[in-house]
């Protein structure tokens, strides 16, 4: 009944979605609800052990919020789907960073699920990207 290419753009666009919730809410949070002034004090006096330069974690705070929130809009409406997914990929990296230096053995139940969504989309073949604004507005 349905074939394979019906299903690849299903699970693309579906995880493609839900990356885009995932990362945009969060993001979202941080910035509009909690704000990001008290995001950083509470992740720089969280570590008593080892710190960062408060600037360092200021800077990591306020370049992964606005990286999250913009590439959660733009998988949304389905835009620069693979460079929005390559800067994720290092957004992921940065945070993986800093979890890992402030507690080496950090509960990845938050981050985890984000890397294995963010891994089927760069796995997922160009060919199932079809339902997306970019196909319409830029060719």
């Amino acid at each position: 009944m349905f074939d394979i290419d019906t299903n690849l753009i299903v699970l693309e666009w579906t995880t493609r979605w839900l990356l885009a919730i995932l990362f945009f809410f969060q993001a979202y949070d941080r910035i509009f609800r909690v704000g990001l002034k008290e995001a950083t004090n509470i992740i720089y006096y969280q570590s008593t052990e080892q710190k960062l330069p408060f600037t360092v974690v200021k800077m990591g705070v306020y370049l992964t919020s606005y990286i999250e929130l913009i590439a959660g809009l733009l998988l949304f409406i389905g835009l620069f789907r693979d460079y929005v997914l390559y800067v994720l990929c290092i957004d992921l990296l940065i945070a993986a960073f800093g979890f890992s230096y402030l507690k080496p053995m950090w509960d990845m139940k938050h981050y985890f699920p984000r890397f294995i969504v963010l891994c089927i989309q760069l796995f997922l073949p160009s060919s199932s990207y079809v339902i997306a604004l970019e196909h319409y507005w830029l060719k």
